[in-house]
């Protein structure tokens, strides 16, 4: 849902492509329309829904495996929401412009999904 506003927000601001691939070094080397981004971003979302959905299923009913799955999924999916929303920040500006990911902004993401992590642990923890 987050990275649907993120887009809506950065759609007038997009050169005609989103950056979608990234090197180790944090070079862009993959793009795609910005509808096209959007898209494969949402399947990122539906696998990893798909495989988080899974291993809920066949996770034994212990109620700190459940919580554990929920929690792994709420981190999964909020670092890769603000991945997602960096990258298409970046890939605003004007045409020909360098799109690089800063590893500034990589930890930043990861950063993100585990304070998600641990708040959504300590959360689930005073509910128990």
């Amino acid at each position: 849902m987050a990275t649907a506003v993120a887009f809506l927000l950065f759609r007038s601001s997009f050169t005609g492509r989103v950056a979608t691939h990234f090197t180790l070094d944090g070079d862009a080397n993959g793009f795609s329309s910005p509808a096209a981004a959007l898209g494969q971003y949402m399947v990122v979302f539906l696998i990893e829904a798909a495989g988080i959905g899974a291993a809920l299923i066949s996770a034994k009913a212990a109620i700190t495996t459940v919580r554990a799955l929920g929690v792994f999924a709420w981190g999964l999916a909020s670092a890769t929401a603000c991945l997602f929303m960096l990258a298409m920040w970046v890939s605003t500006g004007s045409e020909g412009q360098e799109v690089r990911l800063s590893s500034q902004q990589v930890v930043t993401a990861v950063a993100v999904g585990l304070a998600v992590a641990v708040g959504g642990w300590l959360v689930s923890r005073k509910r128990a």
